[in-house]
C-alpha cells in the first residue's frame, strides 16, 4: 500500500529548467506545430488533387471531377455533379454531354449552338487548345443567365465549355465538357475547375479566371 507522505514531492526537490532548456522546450513545439501545419496544408494540397473519372470508352480520354461532388441527374440524361458547398441556388457543377457529330467546325457551330440555347448569353473568349493525347479542342468561356429551380430572381452563371471529337459506345461523337457556377461564386470555385481542365491537358486556362 503506498504511504500517504509518498503521494505528495517535496518542493525543496524541484530544480527549474535552465534558460536554455527552457528556449529548447519552445523550439520543439514550435517545430512540432510547423510540421503538423505543414503536413495538413500538403494533405490538403494532395486531397484536392485527387479526382474520380468518368469513363466515356475503352482507350479514350477519361474525363476527371471532384470526388467529393455529388452526382445528380438531369432531365436529359446527361452526366452531373453539384459542388455540395455550393450556393443553393446555383451550386458549382461539372456536366458531360454527349452529342452527334456536327457537320460545321467546332469554332462556329458550338458558339452558336451555346448563343441558341441559353438566355442573355455573352461570348467572354474561345479558343483552341490540345489534350492531353494530342487532340484538337475548342475551349470556350461564357456567361449566362438562368432561373434555378424553386428561385424566382435570374441567376448570373459564369462557364467554360471544353468541347472535342471523342468515341463513346464505339461511335464517335461531340463531347462537351462544361464547368459552370454562379458569377458570385465563380471566383472560389475556379481554381477547382482550372485542376480539371489541366488533367485533360488544358494547363493555360487562366482568361476564364479573372
Amino acid at each position: 500500500m503506498t504511504r500517504f507522505d509518498d503521494l505528495f514531492v517535496d518542493a525543496r526537490a524541484y530544480l527549474p529548467p535552465t534558460p536554455w532548456q527552457a528556449r529548447f522546450s519552445n523550439l520543439l513545439v514550435l517545430l512540432t506545430a510547423g510540421l503538423l501545419l505543414l503536413g495538413g496544408w500538403m494533405f490538403k494540397d494532395w486531397m484536392q488533387d485527387q479526382f474520380r473519372y468518368l469513363a466515356l470508352n475503352e482507350n479514350e480520354i477519361a474525363i476527371p471531377y471532384p470526388p467529393n461532388w455529388v452526382l445528380s441527374p438531369t432531365a436529359e440524361g446527361d452526366f452531373q455533379a453539384l459542388d455540395p458547398d455550393g450556393p443553393r441556388e446555383f451550386p458549382a457543377r461539372e456536366q458531360v454531354r454527349i452529342l452527334p457529330l456536327p457537320d460545321a467546325p467546332l469554332a462556329t457551330y458550338w458558339p452558336g449552338q451555346r448563343a441558341a440555347e441559353l438566355d442573355d448569353y455573352i461570348e467572354l473568349e474561345r479558343r483552341p487548345v490540345t489534350l492531353t493525347d494530342g487532340r484538337e479542342a475548342l475551349l470556350l468561356g461564357y456567361a449566362y443567365a438562368v432561373r434555378a429551380e424553386d428561385v424566382a430572381p435570374l441567376v448570373a452563371v459564369r462557364a467554360v465549355d471544353l468541347v472535342f471529337i471523342g468515341k463513346y459506345e464505339g461511335e464517335r461523337r461531340l463531347v462537351v465538357v462544361t464547368l459552370a457556377a454562379a458569377s458570385g461564386d465563380w471566383e472560389r470555385a475556379w481554381p477547382t475547375f482550372q485542376r480539371v481542365l489541366a488533367k485533360l491537358g488544358v494547363e493555360d486556362a487562366t482568361f476564364a479566371g479573372k
